[in-house]
Formats: C-alpha cells, sequence, structure tokens
C-alpha cells in the first residue's frame, strides 16, 4: 500500500510538471519587433530612445552615413531606408520613392509657409527637422585682440579678414583666415545664396524672381552671376583658398580651427557656432588653448541695405512608400511622435542644437547663437525656401567653377537646365559598364574599418590597371556601394569621387611597414579616419585596441612571406597620399613617409616610377572594359585582419 501510494504521488506529480509544461509551451512567444531603418549622417541615440519606449513594437536603427548619393541610389535599387531623410528634395524623389502624408497630424503641426513650399500638387510627403541659422560664424576674441571693429558690410569682412591675416591672428598654416563649412554641396551652395539676400531676394523684386523661378519663368543665369563677388574678393585678398572648397585639397576644419585661433571667421550655421564654442571649452579645460568668445554675423550688403541671416530646416523626412503597409504605419506614428515637443526635443539633442519648425513648440533661448537674437526679433530672417536641389546643385557648380572645370555662366546655365528639364537623371551616366554578382556594400564606415570585397574589388582595379604588384586604396576614397546586377557609368563616378592621380612609388619594405601603420592609426569605431587601406597584393594584420603607432602586427606577400624591411617593393598610391596637395591642414593623411612632391616637407625614402594620369574611377572604367563578359564576384580573402576584432 505503502509504495502505491508513492508511485501514485510520482504520477500525480509528473503529471502536474508536465501539464506546466504544456502550458509554457502553449504560450505565444514575444512578438517580434517592426524594425525601421534610418540612412544618415547623425546618429539619432534620444530620437531612438523615445520611440522604443513610447511604441514597444518598434525597433528603431540608424546607419550612418555622410554620402547623401548613396540613400538615393539605395532607394532606385529596391533597398531604401524605410524613413527617408533629405537636404534638397526634387518632384521627380518624391513622386517615385516617398508616401503621401497629408493624413497625418504630423502634415499640419509645422510652420505654415515652411510646409507649404515643399508641397507637390497640395500633398505633403515630408516633414522638416529643427533648422538652423547660417551667417558668419567668428571669433570674436581675435576682433578685439587686433582692435578691429565687427564688419557691417562685404568690404569691410575682407579688410578685417586681411587685416587679421597681416597680424598673424585667427590663420593657419595654409595662410587661410576665411572658409565655408563645405562637407556638403548644399553648404556650398546656401553662402552663395546668402550672398544675394540683401541686395536681391530679400527686395520685391527677388520675392518676384523667386516666385517666377518656381513656375519656370525666370532664371540663374542673367541674374546670379553677382553671387560670386564676396568670394572672388575674398580668393584676391588671399583669405580664402577656393581649393579646399573645389574638393583640390582636404576641406578646412573649420570648428577645430574656430575652437583653437587658427580660423578667424567661417560661413557656417547654429550648429557649427556651437561646436565651436564647445570644442574651445575643451582647449581651455586641457590646459591646450586660450579662450575664445564666438558669435554669429549676418550675411551683409554691398548696397547700404539691411543685412540677414539665412534659416532653413537642416533636413526633411519621409516615409518611403514602397516598404510594407506594417512599417508605413510605424513610420507614421515615429512621424506623429516627432512632431510633438518631446520629439523636437529628442531631435535637438542628437543634432546638437537647432530651431524647431513646430508651431507651438517653446524654444529653447540658449539655443539662439550670440548675434542671431536681433534679428530674430526684427524679422530679418530669409527662408531659404528654393524649389528642388537647386542650392544642391549651385553648390556643386561652385565646385567645378573654382576647380576651373568651368565658368560662371556656363555653370548657371546648367543649373537651369537642370530644374527646367527634370532630374538627377538628366546628368547620371546610365551607359552600362558591367554587372556584379551580389551587393559590395559601402556601410556604416566598413571601408574605414576592416577589409571588404568592396575595397578589395577597387584595390584589384588598382593594381590591374597600373601594373603595380601592391596597390593601396584609401577608404575616405570610397564613397558608395555597388549593388548587384548592372553598372552605370554613373554608379563609377559617385563610388570613387575624387580626383587624386594613380602614381607608383619604389620603396623599401620598411617604408611599406610605415604607411600601413599610419593607415590604421585612426581605426576607431567613434568617427574612423579616412586613411584606412584597403590592399591588393599583400596581407597585413593589427590590433585596433593598441595605442596608435603601435598597432601592426605583420605584413604578408600572397605567397606567406613576411615583408623584408631591406627590400624594395613597387606601390601603386594617390599623388594625395604623396604630398601633391602638400602636408598642410591634414592633407595627404599623414602619409609624409610617401613624401615625394610637397617641398615645405621632408622627402620620403621614396622614388617615383610612374604617374599614371588615372584615377579611381579610371581604373575601375578599364577594369569593366577590359573585362565585358566577367561578373565581378569579389570576396573576402583575409587580406586584413584586426586582432581586436577577432579576439
Amino acid at each position: 500500500m505503502k509504495y502505491s501510494l508513492t508511485r501514485g504521488i510520482a504520477y500525480t506529480l509528473s503529471a502536474a510538471m508536465l501539464l506546466l509544461l504544456f502550458a509554457g509551451c502553449s504560450q505565444p512567444a514575444p512578438k517580434e519587433k517592426i524594425v525601421i531603418k534610418i540612412l544618415y549622417n547623425n546618429n539619432f541615440k534620444q530620437v531612438e530612445e523615445l520611440v522604443e519606449s513610447t511604441y514597444d513594437d518598434i525597433d528603431l536603427q540608424t546607419e550612418l552615413s555622410p554620402y547623401p548619393s548613396e540613400q538615393l541610389r539605395r532607394l532606385d535599387r529596391g533597398v531604401g531606408p524605410d524613413l527617408v531623410i533629405t537636404a534638397q528634395p526634387d518632384t521627380n524623389l518624391v513622386h517615385k520613392y516617398l508616401l503621401d502624408i497629408s493624413d497625418t497630424k504630423a502634415s499640419t503641426s509645422y510652420d505654415g509657409t515652411i510646409m507649404n513650399a515643399w508641397k507637390i500638387d497640395g500633398k505633403t510627403y515630408l516633414i522638416p527637422l529643427p533648422g538652423v541659422f547660417s551667417g558668419y560664424v567668428i571669433n570674436e576674441t581675435l576682433f578685439e585682440q587686433a582692435g578691429l571693429s565687427l564688419p557691417t558690410n562685404n568690404v569691410e569682412l575682407v579688410a578685417a579678414l586681411s587685416e587679421l591675416k597681416e597680424k598673424g591672428l585667427g590663420v593657419g598654416e595654409d595662410g587661410v583666415s576665411f572658409s565655408i563649412m563645405s562637407d556638403y554641396n548644399t553648404s556650398v551652395g546656401l553662402f552663395y545664396v546668402g550672398n544675394m539676400v540683401p541686395d536681391f531676394l530679400g527686395t520685391v523684386d527677388g520675392v518676384k524672381w523667386l516666385a517666377d523661378f518656381k513656375n519656370k519663368e525666370a532664371t540663374f543665369a542673367g541674374t546670379w552671376e553677382q553671387c560670386f563677388n564676396l568670394s572672388d574678393a575674398l580668393e584676391d585678398a588671399g583669405v580664402m583658398d577656393p581649393g579646399d572648397i573645389a574638393r583640390q585639397r582636404n576641406t578646412v576644419l573649420c570648428m577645430k580651427r574656430l575652437g583653437n585661433g587658427t580660423l578667424a571667421a567661417a560661413f557656417g550655421d547654429s550648429t557649427l557656432y556651437y561646436e565651436c564654442v564647445e570644442s574651445n571649452r575643451k582647449e581651455v579645460e586641457e590646459g591646450a588653448g586660450e579662450a575664445y568668445t564666438y558669435r554669429m554675423l549676418p550675411l551683409f550688403s554691398e548696397e547700404g541695405k539691411e543685412p540677414w541671416f539665412l534659416f532653413s530646416p537642416s533636413a526633411l523626412m519621409g516615409i518611403n512608400s514602397s516598404i510594407s503597409e506594417e512599417k508605413q504605419d510605424a513610420c507614421r506614428r515615429i512621424l506623429e511622435l516627432l512632431s510633438t515637443s518631446e520629439g523636437q526635443d529628442a531631435l535637438i539633442a542628437d543634432m546638437g542644437g537647432g530651431k524647431s519648425c513646430l508651431t507651438d513648440y517653446q524654444q529653447q533661448e540658449d539655443l539662439i547663437p550670440r548675434g542671431v537674437e536681433e534679428y530674430v526679433e526684427s524679422g530679418y530672417i530669409y527662408n531659404v525656401l528654393f524649389p528642388s536641389k537647386t542650392v544642391e546643385y549651385l553648390g556643386g557648380y561652385v565646385r567645378e567653377i573654382l576647380a576651373d572645370k568651368c565658368t560662371v555662366e556656363e555653370a548657371l546655365r546648367a543649373i537651369d537646365q537642370f530644374y527646367y528639364e527634370g532630374t538627377d537623371e538628366s546628368s547620371y551616366d546610365f551607359s552600362i559598364v558591367g554587372t556584379v554578382d551580389h551587393d559590395l556594400l559601402l556601410d556604416n564606415f566598413n571601408v574605414r574599418l576592416h577589409e571588404t570585397e568592396l575595397g578589395n574589388f577597387i584595390a584589384d582595379c588598382v593594381a590591374e590597371a597600373s601594373g603595380a604588384p601592391i596597390a593601396v586604396v584609401n577608404g575616405g576614397g570610397i564613397r558608395a556601394s555597388f549593388y548587384e546586377g548592372v553598372v552605370y557609368g554613373g554608379d563609377i563616378a559617385v563610388v570613387c569621387p575624387f580626383d587624386n592621380q594613380i602614381i607608383i612609388l619604389e620603396m623599401e619594405g620598411k617604408t611599406l611597414w610605415d604607411m600601413l601603420e599610419n593607415s590604421v592609426s585612426t581605426c576607431t569605431e567613434e568617427f574612423p579616419g579616412g586613411r584606412f587601406l584597403q590592399v591588393s597584393g599583400i596581407r597585413y594584420t593589427f590590433d585596433s585596441g593598441r595605442e596608435a603607432g603601435g598597432r601592426l602586427e605583420s605584413v604578408t606577400m600572397p605567397d606567406g612571406t613576411d615583408l623584408d624591411p631591406n627590400a624594395s617593393y613597387q606601390v601603386a598610391v594617390t599623388d594625395y597620399m604623396a604630398g601633391s596637395k602638400t602636408y598642410a591642414e591634414g592633407n595627404g593623411d599623414g602619409y609624409t613617409m610617401l613624401n615625394y612632391y610637397d617641398d615645405a616637407a621632408p622627402k620620403g625614402n621614396v622614388k617615383l616610377i610612374k604617374e599614371t594620369g588615372l584615377l579611381y574611377r579610371d581604373a575601375l572604367a578599364q577594369y569593366f572594359e577590359q573585362h565585358r563578359d566577367t561578373t565581378v564576384n569579389a570576396k573576402l580573402e583575409g587580406r586584413i585582419i584586426d586582432l581586436a576584432q577577432d579576439n
């Protein structure tokens, strides 16, 4: 009897456990979150936290990309982000890729003037992100040290900058005391738009011109030639170098130089202003620099009229129309959340400042830079509401003019032609040059961190085109992806846009080692440097966890033999790395051991074997031409190994 009772208890417990087990199995699995992706040059950490804490079914992810063309190419390939962010949308982009959001609360939450400017056929497709004031960011302390009053017109501006340079104040080793924040074409275009505001765009005639231009009844040509007067004067005075704006050398690091006193002024926005203030604060705290004060000055008149500041949204955000209804609903909810005070707070925190375009938003006064307040109160703030991508195109053609690739007249006619005749497609080369087997992706700065299929392919093309047994390609020169399927001529131009010539240098193994050590010196997750080298004909191992200067572990040849420090090697590099743009202001990415061209720096232990006359994109074009019947199938081969990532 005792035995039966025990067995009965055991059966009862087993049954209970089975019931619990089955009950647990019958519980529904946690619902998978809806992944919403953004491709932008900024990490939206605060926005991500707000969205995910508000909606437990959404996973918001941001991929960093400083290259606007990459988003458009992904959209065209059907693999674009779910939330689309653009600085200068055109009608074609809106119609092809964006969802009508006129029925959302977000569409009625913003300043009507700004919203109406971006409506198409009376419909809303985009909401404005917090905007920025644009004008001149100046180091006020330097003007005081020189005993100079702040300028009130363009003549005084040029004269003051010239005098500061003569006194050795606010000038860098390149002799520049003024620059334009020029990372993007739109930023360059805004400078030239701003030059036209006080004496034209802000007048009755200018208002009429812009209205006529929007109706395609007016043109840039014949009207806008005068917008180049100030930049010509700055160049003639020797205070601005057109080379950095034209991308013929490194862009002047406006924030860093304003912060350390080696730049007197720059055309930029309120974000730049606050970055300068913060940069200088850190310099002072670390005992590395002098304390400075900053302010913003407006765009000046040449005819005695009132000066103006510019205002424009940092960018606009819409919804990819090709995504699923579930994703579209999630994106609508995100836009509506961002169109609240909490959403604007998160955006402003992530973007480092800005003025909300939301109608009922209580603006934080400390986010309006010194010098701007009085113009906000007086109303001399010009809303930049140009149609399509004309400001971006203006900036792009400015670079062409400053590089002596076209005249002012040719540029203005080309902008008119773009606006009157259509879209980006009018200037994109759609001739088919080849095919690729699968996506070769530029993804989250991968070409600046480790071996990539994209980098291997381009390095192999450079090696083949140059005839060098070893070729290196700096990651900063790779700006876009190749996508599965056909490759167009225009794809080559955006993947490798820079005009640096491929040359072949002969060097000792020790120099080659030093070159690779420099390559990995800025390999950090925060913002990796463009000097990182993708390679062909060699393999190397490094440890990014070590201090810069001691990261390289080994360099081997394809056959496995070690690099001989005393042997000679022929290597394809670019003339940029060899000092053709000098090494001032960070040009050449620190490859001074390869110096052949720069007479102002010690020469490297190198011998010039050949100037090929080819650019990276020429090497790509040659490869596709010579392998027309071959589909590119680039793979990872262990050419570059980072021990810190493998452990």
